[in-house]
């Protein structure tokens, strides 16, 4: 073989490996935040004490449609179910509670980043918790974003979107929710045969989210194969099977891990 052609492979080689090694590296990391900034909030919700608060991390559980759904945080007290997604991300955060995707501003606005709005992401694992526990009013649903690190969220105007310094708050603000202590034990147990019952792992849960995420974007329905049409709902635009009511699989127009 030509010198010439062999160094030319190799270098290709070399730069094959070298980006997908980037690549695992840039997922470990990205997942390695991810599970320190879930410790760091469920360090501060603490632990479960009967009668006056009650805590899940990390929910994972298929739903109807034999999707999965992960949830960050769950914390029950007398002022209802709070939901909580944590974000650890850094930099300043921009976005409005209706918009699909929110900016993640880095480096004086050099590098800038989109991800979808943790608040409509979180619309849907309340939407998935409600059909769980045969709840109708929602109103017992508290929707949290709690950002950590250094993140500037000062330009976010909204309720649902805190600072990790005011977590410990959530314990006790007044909601106009007041939940019995019946309530609080009887959602607290349906919560934690629901997670001994779920065999799927973060991995699998990954993994159907990318599996679902490809369907999607080629407009096929995951579950029945039949075409995919963009519709809107109560909770936001959705894709729902045309195949409706026979199949009644839908999904929020973006998929977050």
């Amino acid at each position: 073989m030509n010198f010439t052609l062999l160094i030319i492979i190799l270098a290709l080689i070399l730069s094959a490996a070298l980006a997908v090694g980037i690549t695992v590296l840039c997922v470990v990391l990205k997942k390695s935040k991810g599970d320190e900034g879930e410790h760091i909030v469920a360090k501060i919700l603490g632990d479960t004490i009967d009668g006056v608060q009650y805590v899940i991390n990390d929910l994972i559980f298929g739903s109807d449609d034999r999707h999965s759904c992960q949830i960050d945080h769950v914390f029950i007290n007398r002022f209802g179910i709070w939901v909580i997604e944590t974000k650890n991300y850094s930099g300043t955060i921009f976005g409005v509670e209706n918009a699909r995707e929110w900016t993640q501003c880095l480096a004086d606005g050099k590098i800038i980043n989109k991800f979808y709005n943790p608040i409509k992401q979180n619309v849907t694992h309340i939407y998935r918790l409600a059909e769980q526990l045969k709840i109708k009013d929602k109103s017992i649903f508290q929707n949290v974003v709690v950002f950590l690190q250094n993140a500037d969220i000062s330009k976010i105007n909204s309720p649902y979107v805190i600072s990790v310094s005011e977590l410990e708050a959530i314990k006790t603000a007044y909601t106009g929710v007041k939940l019995s202590d019946e309530q609080m034990q009887t959602y607290y147990n349906a919560l934690l045969d629901l997670k001994a019952k779920s065999h799927i792992s973060k991995k699998e849960h990954i993994k159907n989210i990318h599996k679902m995420q490809k369907a999607i974007e080629k407009g096929i329905c995951p579950r029945c194969g039949a075409r995919l049409v963009l519709r809107t709902g109560e909770y936001g635009e959705f894709f729902g099977c045309s195949n409706y009511p026979a199949c009644k699989f839908a999904k929020n127009q973006e998929l977050e891990l």
